[in-house]
């Protein structure tokens, strides 16, 4: 009788562990099989390259931003705007009675820009932040527009013929903000409207 109670035991250990193999093996088949299913195809060269190039691009771009501000650089907190631009010179007709002094009590010079109360108050930009607006250079925040001016900035010329020649253009203005859900846009965004 004790024979056949362990000969019992050993085939029902025996057909437990075949049941075990035969399910490791399914398993394993199935997955195989999923990974040959699912696997996503291999990137073709081209856009592997593609990829590359564009990779390289961001990389110059961020260069760029790093030298325009003079620190590094954040994608996530770059912010920008769509602006009208003009131009200003320094004459009592377009500035208050002092005409050389900035908002920020600092002189007038090539490369400051005065900005409008409303986009100062809508993200945050204040005296002293540098910015760029692109196909006209590096600039520094130092005036304030009086406040019938709505989404504008002024760049300040030495010379009023060179400022009404400028005339009226729309532009960008990008600037590196905080990590902040009230930044008005990424920098992304398309501002043509397409």
């Amino acid at each position: 009788m004790r024979g056949k109670t362990f000969f019992f035991r050993f085939i029902k250990t025996l057909l437990v562990a075949m049941i075990l193999v035969v399910c490791l093996e399914a398993f394993m088949w199935s997955r195989q099989v999923d990974r040959e299913l699912y696997a996503p195809p291999p990137l073709p060269t081209d856009l592997i390259s593609k990829l590359m190039e564009t990779r390289g691009k961001l990389d110059r771009a961020m260069d760029i931003l790093e030298q325009c501000f003079g620190q590094p650089v954040s994608l996530e907190q770059m912010r920008s705007v769509q602006v009208t631009l003009t131009a200003y010179s320094s004459t009592k007709d377009q500035c208050d009675p002092t005409p050389h002094i900035t908002a920020s009590n600092t002189p007038v010079r090539i490369g400051i820009i005065a900005v409008s109360r409303d986009l100062m108050e809508e993200t945050g930009l204040s005296f002293g932040q540098r910015v760029l607006i692109p196909g006209h250079g590096v600039f520094e925040i130092r005036d304030r527009m009086n406040a019938r001016w709505k989404r504008k900035v002024d760049i300040w010329h030495n010379d009023r013929e060179a400022a009404r020649r400028f005339g009226k253009q729309k532009g960008i203005l990008i600037w590196q903000g905080e990590n902040s859900d009230a930044a008005p846009e990424l920098i992304a965004t398309n501002h043509h409207g397409n």
